[in-house]
């Protein structure tokens, strides 16, 4: 009777599939997917996972408050389970302060870079942040601007954006004083009220996106940057060249700081 030779078993990978890693010239196995399957499709092929989940929680974040929304609505949005959200968020305040990062920070940073950049015209700076602040506020899809200031959110869980709101005020409050001293106006009759009324405006547009729609905002937006250098009396003469000198620093922020 021939010897029985016994033939070793092929090598797995971790995951137990049988293939020879390392063997030159030879496929080895798939590589599987992290996570577990999707309980839906994808709705949108172009955004990863992680981004899914973002503009999900936004779109549930402003429509139905963010104590009332859950990870697992969230989830169940995007089509996965509960338990792979976790891979990419550890809690659902983290979600949302990925969210607001780029909500009230960029015009903070746009403030300090126009401040140093045109010193000598805060008329045109005035006009160059309530025009970028504008912008952001415009290409806000879902309106988050709005959800930090919703009462269902503590202060101390989001101290940190509650702070750069209270920076981009500081800036409108301190350009509109200067420019309303280049004007001749009295700093004895200026109130801590008046100086907040240009950001007031500006924020009007949060407001406007309840009563008005797509086709006048924007014009809307326009019209809001011009109202703010009347605020602070600059002469209406002067507003068109301020304005477009604003959007000239606008322009030169974008090239040289922001673009890649």
């Amino acid at each position: 009777m021939a010897e029985q030779v016994e033939v070793p078993a092929a090598p797995t990978d971790p995951a137990g599939t049988p293939g020879t890693p390392g063997t030159e010239g030879t496929a080895g196995p798939a590589p599987r997917r992290r996570g577990r399957p999707r309980s839906a499709p994808r709705k949108d092929s172009s955004l990863s996972t992680r981004e899914e989940i973002l503009e999900a929680a936004a779109s549930l974040f402003s429509t139905q408050g963010y104590t009332d929304t859950t990870t697992r609505q969230i989830a169940d949005a995007v089509g996965i389970k509960q338990a792979s959200l976790y891979y990419h968020f550890a809690d659902k305040s983290q979600i949302l302060r990925s969210l607001l990062k780029g909500t009230v920070a960029p015009s903070v940073q746009f403030a300090l870079w126009a401040r140093a950049a045109a010193p000598d015209d805060p008329a045109a700076v005035l006009a160059a942040l309530a025009r970028y602040d504008l912008d952001g506020l415009l290409r806000d899809r879902w309106n988050l601007h709005v959800v930090y200031r919703l009462l269902d959110i503590a202060e101390t869980e989001f101290a940190e954006t509650r702070e750069s709101q209270a920076a981009l005020r500081g800036h409108y409050r301190e350009l509109s004083a200067q420019v309303l001293a280049r004007h001749g106006v009295d700093a004895s009759d200026v109130t801590e009220a008046d100086l907040e009324l240009v950001f007031g405006l500006v924020e009007s547009l949060i407001a406007q996106r309840q009563w008005g729609d797509t086709g006048t905002r924007a014009a809307y937006g326009e019209a809001v940057v011009r109202g703010c250098l009347r605020l602070v009396h600059v002469p209406v003469p002067r507003i068109a060249a301020t304005v477009e000198a604003g959007e000239r620093l606008v322009e030169r922020y974008r090239h040289e700081v922001t673009e890649p």
